[in-house]
This record gives C-alpha cells, structure tokens and sequence, in this order.
C-alpha cells in the first residue's frame, strides 16, 4: 500500500535534477522540525526519493504522521529487526545516495563527533559516515548554543572529516535553519558534481590568515588581535569552490579542515618567505592576502628576556616588516591578486577610497576591506561586514554576516572577475 501512497504523484512535478536519488531525512527535536515537511516534498518534486528518520525528540515537536503523508512513507522512529540503519545507510544495494539530518541540534552535533548512538539519528549517521555515503548537518539552535565552543569544536571536528556542515542564519538570537531551498541547492550540489562546474575548479590558490608575531625578546611580541577566522572561512570556501587550496597561517584560533594543505609561520618575514617558496614552487592561479601582517619589527630583539626589575622603562625602536602583498605582482604579474584592508572608524567614503588606493600600490585585481571599529566586524568576532572593490570599477557592500557567508560571497565576486580575464 505504501508505494501506493498519494503523495508520490507530487515527484518530478518540479523537474527531475534529482531523480530517483534517495535521500534519507532525519530529523531531531529542534522547533525548526516544522519545516522538515516541506523540505521533504521539495526535494520529492525535484524527483527524490525522500526516507523520513526522526528521533523521539523529534516527535514531540511534529507528528510523525504529518512525515508520512508528506513523504508517503512511514517515519523511522525506532530501528527494528529490519535494521533499517543498514539497509539505508550500510553497505547494501538500498542504501541512499545521502544523508540529511536538518534540523540537527547541537546534542545530535556532539554525539555525531563523539560516536555516540542512542537514537534512529544518531544510528543513521554513524552507519553513513562508516559506509562514506554523503552527511549534510543542517544545525539550529539558540544562538548562545551555537558560539559555545565545544559545539563549534564539535562542528569543526565533523567539517575535517568531510562531512558538510550549513552555517545557519543568525537572526533575532538564534542560528536558525537555512531556507528549504537553500538547503536543496546544497543537496544539488552534493548529488550532482558534474551538473555544472564549480566557481574555483581547476584553479590553484594560495590564502594567507591569521596575525604574525614580532619578537622583542625571546618571549614578548609585537602583534595584533586577528583571529584567523575570515582567511581560514576564505580557504574553506574556495575549497567547496573547487579550488586547491593551500593555506599559509600565523597564529590562528580555529582548525581548518584536514582537505586544505596548511603551512604555519610565526613572523612576518617567516610568512613572506613560506609565500614566495611555495609560489615558486607551483604555478598558482590566485593569491589571496587575508592575514593580518604585523606592520613594525624591532629594530634590535633582545637575545635574552627583558627583565622589568632592572630597567624603569623601556624604548624600543621599529622598522617596518616586508609587505608581502606589494611583492607578489612583480613577480607574478598574471597570477590573481586580492588583497584585505582592515582600517579603523572611517566614514564610508573614506574607507573606499583608502581601500582603492591600498589595491593601486599592490596592484592588486581586488581589495575587501572593512572598519574594525564596527561591533561585530572583523577581528576575534565570528561576523564581518565588508566592501569588495574590483580594478575595473566593481564595488559591492556584503552586510555582516557570519564570516563563512561573507566568504562565500566573496568567492563569488572573485570568480566572476577571474572569468573575465
């Protein structure tokens, strides 16, 4: 009677990009679970097979009946011994072709990233990921849930091992779920690879993240407040882009993913030099400055530590360090050049201006540039808000958001003007 079921006559209604693919919906007890229904049948009228998973949690926030009349198909609540885990996420002739669980919360998170199994969920995405089948977390959640940073170790932890996380919206205190049909381009992207290339494929790309440390003895140092985070969201998203990426970092507060080669650096003359080796080593096809290099280096560092009981005050002369940005041109002048510009409580006129005249000294293709004096922008916050600026007259302002949306815009920007050259 089941394939019977009504709701099948809504399949294909849409087109069929994803036809006859089949797709297991989990579902965990977020409130979020109330559009889990028509995320269901979204995916159905572009042609899915839709297999409807929910935790007990879930239950309590919809009924499972209303995942069977949308999916025509039973919820599976508990497993049983049909061992549903097995036949959908195992290593059989049914197993799906991917597994979402949106909306995830942050307890299915840890137990995903720890191994734990004490529901049909969390059964289903230890089975998949054993069996390699494709996991999208779609997680919603209150946002002070979201920033706690076990949950985000958690998240990163699941990221390095392949699996794809959505970052949600952050809106009115919670990190709410993407759209359905932004969840469903995801979900096309990840089934359809050879649908369309993607924005950064076949290209070569270099990303510099993080602060660099000046030394004025053998334990103080020069430095600056960057966290990394944007340039390491950067490299992130030009990797999904299609791009090979690597990433040279100075001190950085977050992990990248295990599929970005990392080489880390200490000083900003380390940073220059890990640069130009590895540009000379490969051909690269863009180059993207996003660390926060330090600007001034003592002119004498102290061989031993400077100790604060013999001396009343202290002096210490600076000389500039090497602009790794205004190097990279000469040399390489047809690889890609965007470069970062942070400047302090600039009106907006001002702040573009200086970031033109900044991209004309490196002769750079591209400029992103931002007022860290704004709550929520740029250093050591998880949001940024940015202009990005082209040579040939492009400018777009990307409102704050979290740092992995502000880079994939970017990204965006920067394919589209690669296409032109």
């Amino acid at each position: 009677m089941e394939e019977k079921h009504p709701s099948f006559d809504i399949k294909n209604s849409l087109d069929s990009k994803l036809g006859e693919k089949k797709i297991v919906l989990c579902i965990t007890g977020s409130v979020a679970a109330v559009k889990s229904s028509d995320l269901a049948r979204l995916l159905m009228r572009h042609g899915a097979d839709v297999f409807p998973v929910m935790s007990k949690a879930a239950c309590n926030i919809i009924h499972p009946d209303l995942m069977h009349w949308a999916t025509g198909r039973y919820p599976i609540i508990e497993l049983t011994g049909n061992v549903e885990h097995v036949a959908l996420a195992g290593n059989t002739k049914t197993k799906a072709d991917l597994i979402i669980i949106a909306p995830c919360t942050a307890n299915t998170i840890g137990k995903i990233a720890t191994g734990v199994d004490d529901t049909s969920v969390t059964t289903f995405a230890t089975t998949a990921i054993g069996e390699k089948i494709p996991l999208l977390v779609v997680p919603a959640m209150h946002e002070p849930m979201y920033r706690h940073p076990f949950v985000k170790e958690n998240i990163d932890k699941l990221i390095s091992y392949g699996i794809t996380v959505m970052q949600p919206r952050v809106e009115e205190g919670k990190a709410k779920i993407p759209e359905n049909n932004e969840i469903y381009e995801k979900v096309l992207e990840l089934l359809s690879p050879a649908s369309g290339k993607k924005l950064l494929e076949g290209k070569k790309m270099i990303v510099t993240a993080g602060r660099t440390v000046e030394y004025i003895d053998p334990i103080r140092v020069v430095t600056n407040n960057s966290s990394g985070k944007m340039g390491v969201a950067l490299a992130e998203k030009a990797a999904e882009a299609g791009a090979d990426v690597t990433l040279i970092a100075g001190k950085i507060s977050v992990t990248p993913s295990k599929k970005i080669k990392v080489i880390y650096t200490d000083t900003g003359q380390e940073m220059y030099d890990a640069v130009h080796k590895e540009l000379e080593s490969s051909h690269y096809d863009i180059f993207a400055a996003a660390a926060a290099v330090g600007d001034w280096q003592a002119e004498e560092k102290s061989t031993e530590k400077i100790s604060t009981h013999e001396k009343d005050s202290l002096v210490i002369r600076l000389k500039p360090t090497p602009k790794i940005i205004d190097s990279i041109k000469a040399k390489y002048p047809l690889i890609f050049l965007l470069v970062f510009r942070a400047q302090h409580d600039l009106p907006e006129a001002g702040l573009l201006e200086d970031a033109k005249k900044r991209m004309e000294k490196a002769a750079a293709d591209m400029v992103a540039v931002n007022d860290v004096s704004k709550k929520g922008v740029g250093f050591e916050s998880d949001t940024n808000e940015m202009f990005v600026i082209t040579n040939n007259g492009y400018t777009e302002k990307i409102a704050m958001d979290l740092k992995e949306n502000v880079a994939k815009k970017i990204i965006s920007v920067l394919a589209k003007e690669i296409d032109k050259k």
